[in-house]
């Protein structure tokens, strides 16, 4: 990586005084001794952040910003932009399968949009999704979206009517323009759906009159058409769930409670793997977990977990998301930085970082 020849005065004794600190929480914890990025990223991310990215290729990483779409097949020595306007700012997204989906609140109802080019253009989902009878019970808001193959598209909602509420799947075929609610439960309020394939998939649920902490995790083998009880969690809050194959699934808490099942979701045993985590199963053995605090993995699909140690170039890997291409190749980003793995989470590199100007 290039910087320039000379550096300000000011800069010169601010590296001069980091050389003499040492340990942690000093200023090397913040600003790194050597140089980390391509100097030009900075125009990636100035007033500017990263809203989603994905590793395509063992070099070659597309994502979104607030302000257009990038690409690079060099991992930002060079790397092309194309602006335009980011509709996230309200409602829900979605990303999967080369298709985003972004639902928005209109009324009591709400409005589905799609993007097929990395958020550069959008079309709006035309057909009726919501019946009339259906609206005049309350409002229905998206929660998550889910995104198959084929243009497949299942909506986790939630209805409020009066003092009360309903959750609802719906399931959207962009292709066939056609939509249908395919599950709804009374006095129940949905926490997460996923699938594993195009006919698998699992949701959680909790009763509004139900004992604090329970969830009920409810399975379909037929495309979400209907769906049945399989087992009641204990103890979780706003839990989520992270699908690794037909037979294995986590169920997880912000707080760290976490649960493994390898029959199909019917049976379930605690797993230790930490706070604040959000986690991507690569392979039916390997899965990452994106900590508060850093990275834990496992290779046995979830049932055990070692803690990573994360660091890069003097920085810790911190970020609010990843993608991981294969079991040894990942990314995991922010809104300003962005780190990259080829040997499975051993070693980091970073590729954006907010504090490259230091170094000018």
């Amino acid at each position: 990586m290039k910087c320039t020849n000379q550096m300000p005065w000011l800069t010169l004794l601010l590296v001069a005084a980091l050389a003499g600190c040492k340990g942690e929480g000093t200023l090397l914890d913040v600003y790194p001794m050597e140089p980390i990025v391509n100097p030009e990223v900075r125009a990636l991310i100035k007033d500017n952040r990263i809203v989603h990215a994905r590793l395509a290729s063992r070099n070659q990483i597309i994502g979104i910003t607030e302000k257009g779409g990038f690409a690079t097949a060099d991992r930002f020595k060079s790397f092309a932009f194309e602006p335009y306007t980011w509709p996230g700012g309200q409602g829900v997204m979605g990303f999967g399968n080369g298709i985003i989906v972004h639902a928005t609140a209109e009324g009591a109802s709400f409005v589905l949009r799609y993007s097929v080019d990395n958020g550069a253009t959008w079309l709006r989902y035309g057909g009726t999704i919501i019946g009339e009878d259906d609206l005049r019970q309350g409002t229905v808001q998206v929660l998550k979206p889910v995104i198959g193959v084929g243009r497949l598209i299942w909506l986790l909602c939630q209805q409020d009517i009066g003092q009360g509420g309903r959750a609802l799947v719906y399931r959207v075929d962009l292709e066939s323009r056609s939509a249908m609610l395919c599950w709804s439960k009374a006095d129940a309020v949905a926490s997460d759906i996923d699938f594993s394939d195009a006919e698998t998939g699992w949701l959680l649920c909790a009763d509004r009159a139900g004992r604090a902490g329970d969830a009920r995790m409810l399975k379909t083998t037929d495309g979400g058409l209907t769906w049945a009880e399989v087992a009641v969690l204990e103890g979780l809050t706003d839990p989520s769930i992270a699908v690794v194959d037909a037979n294995q699934l986590l169920v997880y808490d912000r707080a760290g409670y976490a649960f493994h099942s390898a029959d199909g979701g019917l049976s379930y045993t605690p797993v230790t793997i930490g706070e604040g985590m959000a986690c991507q199963a690569v392979s039916a053995q390997t899965v990452y977990a994106l900590l508060a605090d850093g990275l834990a993995k496992s290779t046995d699909g979830g049932r055990t977990w070692l803690t990573l140690h994360a660091e890069a170039s003097g920085v810790y890997v911190t970020g609010n998301a990843m993608h991981f291409y294969s079991e040894r190749q990942g990314i995991v980003y922010g809104s300003d930085r962005l780190f990259v793995t080829d040997d499975g989470g051993e070693n980091w590199e970073v590729l954006v970082y907010p504090y490259d100007y230091v170094f000018e």
